[in-house]
């Protein structure tokens, strides 16, 4: 009689990580590099992530394959493996403070075409898609994060499922790169169609549409993943920070528990006051990045959380 035990089936994780800019993107990195100490879970192994803005850029080093440890020393400027330098050489996040001299000054709105295009569509109405288009175009180029991201995936898409999400700035259209019937593109590209904020970055041209931020929609997207075969849907949410945005996770993440069970990481109490209220404060990224992983080590060690966990892993 054989009594070896079967070995043990490996859980499917979902991983989403939402927008908030340079202090979102240390908030990514403290809350994944607690999963690895504590869980034990390698972010990079995620059967499907969901990355916007910043999450999108944390998305494609976890797919390059940056651990979560490396993008906790990144983010406070601490020494990092060799194969996590490598990486990061190639990645390069510009400066939201130094536009391009070639690029006009314009009060005009980016998209005026959006106004049009959604008078017959109400459901486009909302005010993240509104604000986007009435801004003027940003004057900061993403073109060195695209080449970058381009030089790590040689122009193409990482094996393991990844959705990078956007917005079509003149149609106000969500599009989720990498997800099926989505128009081909290289993860460069849709990182920084990912990444351009409103009023500070150029949209993306690409294909003759332009693109800006996923944060515009949603701050997580939750629902690309409603229905999935998962067995945890693992959402770190830094943009949660600001009150409406949290009641819009709130929202979506109670129509997600419909399906799948969902372990939500928002910041709480000491971490909103060391994250100050402006996502683009690069100077803050250091102390958030190790209090978040703080933070996220006491929220894994909660009854509730342990029980969610133990179900999953």
């Amino acid at each position: 009689m054989n009594s070896q035990q079967p070995p043990a089936r490996t859980p499917k994780i979902g991983l989403v990580l939402g927008a908030g800019g340079p202090v979102g993107h240390a908030f990514h990195a403290g809350v994944l590099a607690a999963l690895e100490r504590n869980v034990g879970f390698d972010a990079r192994l995620a059967d499907v992530i969901v990355g916007t803005s910043a999450g999108a850029q944390v998305a494609a080093l976890l797919r390059a394959g940056m651990a979560g440890e490396d993008l906790v020393a990144r983010a406070a400027g601490e020494p990092l493996s060799e194969a996590a330098q490598s990486i990061s050489q190639n990645f390069v996040r510009p400066c939201h403070k130094t536009p391009d001299a070639s690029l006009p000054k314009s009060a005009w709105p980016a998209s005026p075409q959006f106004l049009l295009h959604s008078l017959p569509r109400p459901r486009h109405w909302r005010p993240g898609r509104v604000v986007a288009a009435l801004l003027p175009e940003g004057r900061v180029r993403l073109d060195a994060q695209t080449a970058g991201l381009q030089a790590i995936f040689g122009g193409g898409w990482p094996e393991r499922e990844t959705l990078i999400t956007a917005v079509e700035l003149d149609r106000g259209e969500r599009i989720a790169f990498g997800a099926a019937g989505a128009p081909g593109i290289d993860l460069g590209t849709a990182v920084s169609c990912s990444s351009a904020v409103p009023g500070v970055y150029k949209p993306v041209d690409w294909q003759g549409r332009r693109y800006v931020d996923g944060g515009v929609a949603s701050g997580t997207h939750l629902d690309l993943l409603a229905d999935r075969p998962l067995d945890l849907v693992i959402v770190s949410s830094p943009l949660s920070m600001f009150a409406p945005i949290r009641a819009l996770v709130a929202l979506e993440r109670r129509r997600l528990e419909r399906s799948l069970p969902v372990l939500l990481i928002e910041p709480e109490r000491e971490l909103l006051a060391l994250m100050g209220r402006n996502p683009m404060d690069l100077a803050r990224a250091a102390m958030v990045a190790r209090a978040a992983c703080e933070a996220t080590q006491r929220k894994l060690d909660s009854r509730e959380v342990r029980a969610l966990l133990r179900r999953a892993f």
